[in-house]
Formats: structure tokens, C-alpha cells, sequence
């Protein structure tokens, strides 16, 4: 364990200095140069998947506070992302459903995550992505409470 420790470590909080660099400058996904935040496509992505979801459901699904989840769905249907409708079964409930350009984004997030995902796994051996997978359900599964330390 210990040959690498210190390479890993620098590599591990390079990794996340960057993904807070990226996430603070934002992606811009459609031509009207709009930035996406990490947290935005994260929802555009849980949305698009299922076609259609309740607001209940999302912030269940993905734990994320109520005011703040609010905040980024009115932002997003108000620039033509999502839908928020009333649920006919029960009119208690809003669902949420991508528009045509929120659906376009989606698409392109897809088709973007793909061909990361592809270049990454390229050319590593079965015993790598084993590793690699090891090492990314270890993280899953909790580890990134170690992050408040960093």
C-alpha cells in the first residue's frame, strides 16, 4: 500500500482541485453559451433518464436540500429546460419532464460522458478496470468523508 501512497494522494487531491475549478467556471452544453453546473447536469441527467419525475422523488433520490433543489428547478424552467406540471393522478404533486432543448442537453451530456468514459478505458487491461472499479466503489460507498480532512 505504501509505494504509491504519496503519488496517489497528490494525484487524488489534484483530481478534486480540478473538479472545483471546473465545476466554479461551469460547461457550456448549448450554443446560447449557458453554463451548466456539476449540480445541473447531475439533475438533467436523473430527469432525463426517467422521462418524467416528481420534484418529491428527485430531492429524495438525490439528497439535496429542498430550497436549493427549488432554486435550480425554477431557474431551469425558466430558461426553457424543464416542464413543471401538475400531476393529473394527484394535483398535490408537480412532475418534471426535460423540454426539447433540455432533452438536447441530455443527449449531449450522454454522448459526452461516453466518449470520456471510452478515451479513459481505452487502452487499460481487464485487471485495470477491475481496479479502477474497486477503487470508484470504495469512494461510493462513503470514503469522501475523508475529503473534510483535505
Amino acid at each position: 500500500m505504501a509505494n504509491y501512497y504519496k503519488e496517489i494522494n497528490k494525484m487524488f487531491e489534484k483530481v478534486i482541485h480540478r473538479v472545483l475549478l471546473l465545476d466554479k467556471k461551469g460547461f457550456e452544453l448549448d450554443t446560447k453559451s449557458e453554463n451548466f453546473s456539476f449540480l445541473d447536469i447531475y439533475i438533467i441527467k436523473k430527469i432525463g433518464k426517467d422521462k418524467e419525475k416528481s420534484i418529491y422523488s428527485l430531492i429524495k433520490e438525490t439528497e439535496i436540500d429542498r430550497g436549493l433543489m427549488t432554486s435550480i428547478i425554477n431557474r431551469m424552467v425558466s430558461t426553457g429546460y424543464l416542464e413543471k406540471e401538475r400531476s393529473e393522478k394527484d394535483k398535490r404533486v408537480y412532475m418534471l419532464r426535460l423540454t426539447e432543448r433540455g432533452q438536447d442537453i441530455f443527449n449531449d451530456i450522454v454522448q459526452k460522458q461516453k466518449k470520456l468514459l471510452d478515451f479513459i478505458l481505452n487502452d487499460i487491461t481487464l485487471n485495470e478496470e477491475k481496479a479502477i472499479l474497486k477503487f470508484l466503489s470504495k469512494v461510493a460507498l462513503g470514503s469522501w468523508q475523508i475529503l473534510v480532512v483535505l
